[in-house]
């Protein structure tokens, strides 16, 4: 994917000084009150293990979940202040590699792992990486708040953010004209964000926008989900794609269609959970597991603390959404007593 020439006009519109300083240092500004849902009581209860864990822990991934793993981090150092945890990465491809040569112990992805990658692996050392889901996201397509755009169909977003046009687009999307757009909008340009191509984030995308296509060659790289969010909210005439948890006051989600005749739905908490928003998804940790073997202390404690009802009340602290109930409390059931792969959360 082409970096997009460097942009010389001057960009529209103003900033909020508290949002962009806490997206410049990466930490995801928490969705809107009324996209907040709540945590469930009868998700388990996260019980501490033993007020005297040590040891140290790498985990090796997505940009997206980053501010997450680095929050439960923090929450459990506050029970086990002598536990040394690391977590690295820019993008959710950098995880399966790590996993692979056994760098990381734990993998946070924005995506599952691909067919091939866990056959890799399976390859290398004779069993598959164990996946738990942790997350439900939204992957939002932000404009800014001042544009007027009601809704966006899969077929408009492909002919504005992908080369081909396998949905049967006839022309591509370049100006916010043509999206029916009028007065100021007619005749400007639309500027697109997207990420790298190490991001799960954006193989999501391609994958369900671009249906496996390449993207655009206009499409402006950004090393992080935050740094799309902060050129939105400089410039009126972006767009770009990201996790709801990045939304600010002077952004806004675009409600979706994933075919032109059915209704635009809002990326909100319920709609993410009964299936009708069309670019929801799991955020997933992958943990290398030995069949028959003990699990570090740390790697164990780390997974059950996330799937923990403290460890969602932090999903939906950061903006994202808790996994409903049953599939916590059913992975909370096989972990980390048995720790054996079970059948794979799947969203409706």
């Amino acid at each position: 994917m082409s970096l997009a020439p460097v942009r010389t006009r001057e960009t529209k519109g103003f900033l909020i000084i508290a949002p962009l300083l806490a997206l410049s240092v990466g930490l995801a500004v928490p969705a809107w009150a009324q996209l907040k849902p709540t945590t469930d009581p009868h998700i388990h209860a996260y019980v501490r293990s033993s007020s005297t864990m040590t040891g140290s822990l790498t985990i090796v991934g997505s940009d997206t979940m980053k501010p997450l793993t680095r929050h439960w981090e923090r929450k459990l150092k506050e029970f086990y202040p002598h536990i040394d945890i690391r977590i690295q990465g820019s993008g959710s491809e950098q995880g399966p590699p790590a996993l692979l040569e056994k760098t990381a112990q734990i993998i946070a992805v924005s995506r599952p792992l691909t067919p091939a990658e866990i056959l890799e692996f399976k390859k290398r050392h004779g069993y598959e990486p164990t996946e738990v889901p942790v997350a439900t996201d939204a992957l939002a397509i932000f404009v800014h708040r001042d544009n007027p755009i009601t809704g966006l169909t899969f077929k408009q977003l492909e002919a504005m953010f992908c080369k081909e046009r396998r949905r049967q687009a006839e022309y591509s999307i370049t100006k916010w004209g043509q999206l029916g757009l009028g007065g100021e909008w007619s005749q400007a340009d639309i500027w697109l964000h997207g990420r790298t191509s190490t991001s799960g984030t954006a193989a999501f995308f391609r994958e369900k926008v671009c249906l496996n296509g390449e993207f655009s060659p206009k499409v402006i790289e950004e090393p992080g989900s935050a740094s799309i969010v902060v050129e939105i909210m400089k410039d009126r005439y972006a767009i770009g794609y990201s996790g709801i948890g990045y939304r600010t006051s002077t952004v806004r989600p675009v409600p979706l269609a994933e075919r032109e005749s059915d209704a635009f739905v809002e990326a909100t908490f319920e709609n993410a959970i009964n299936g009708t928003y069309p670019l929801r998804r799991l955020l997933y940790l992958y943990v290398d597991k030995p069949p028959n073997e003990e699990l570090p202390a740390l790697v164990s404690e780390f997974v059950k603390f996330a799937t923990s009802h403290e460890g969602q009340e932090i999903v939906v602290k950061e903006g994202f959404f808790p996994l409903p109930t049953e599939i916590l409390n059913r992975f909370s059931a096989a972990w980390p007593q048995s720790v054996q792969p079970i059948e794979s959360a799947k969203l409706p």
